[in-house]
């Protein structure tokens, strides 16, 4: 049997994988309850409301961003860091094109309501943002800002191209064709 502090850590797994197959709006407290094995009840012990979940669950995606961050952070060369940055699509692959990007999708549904949410959606990839400016900064790049943009983008649009068309390796060449460019930089 589960122990009691495993509850949480549940509900939040259960939280992350709705939200990124039905959205924020679709998916409801009874859902999660369901998906995670936890009680309604119980789950009201740990979120009281649905906006403390999704802020839960944007605080976990940002965490395990920075996790990430960490071990590329071993290799010494800011090129190798943003390739392996763009390896973290690609092992997601299948799922991003059932679903759309976890990250995108949930910082696009929330920014239609905008207020707190929207902020607060938002920062998982503004997290990514900085960390690829950062990097582009490390290569010396003066457009630093714009290149990170540039290939923030060009993730978020093959996700989204991937994901409409329901066809996986449009997100595989584009990743392959953002390595190229970051070569040829």
């Amino acid at each position: 049997m589960p122990r009691k502090s495993d509850k949480r850590e549940r509900l939040l797994k259960a939280a992350r994988k709705l939200i990124h197959r039905q959205g924020f709006h679709q998916t409801t407290l009874a859902d999660i309850s369901e998906e995670s094995g936890v009680t309604l009840g119980n789950l009201y012990y740990y979120f009281k409301t649905k906006e403390e979940i999704v802020s839960a669950v944007v605080e976990d995606r940002t965490e395990r961003f920075h996790s990430l961050i960490k071990s590329w952070e071993e290799d010494p060369d800011p090129r190798q860091r943003l390739a392996k940055f763009l390896e973290m699509p690609v092992t997601i692959c299948a799922s991003i094109t059932s679903h759309g990007c976890p990250v995108g999708s949930l910082a696009q549904e929330l920014n239609k309501n905008s207020g707190a949410h929207a902020d607060l959606a938002s920062k998982p990839l503004r997290a990514q943002v900085d960390w690829v400016t950062e990097q582009f900064r490390l290569l010396d790049k003066e457009n630093a800002p714009a290149l990170a943009h540039q290939l923030i983008a060009s993730l978020q649009g093959a996700s989204v191209l991937a994901n409409s068309l329901n066809q996986s390796e449009i997100l595989t060449e584009q990743v392959k064709q953002i390595k190229i460019w970051l070569k040829s930089l």
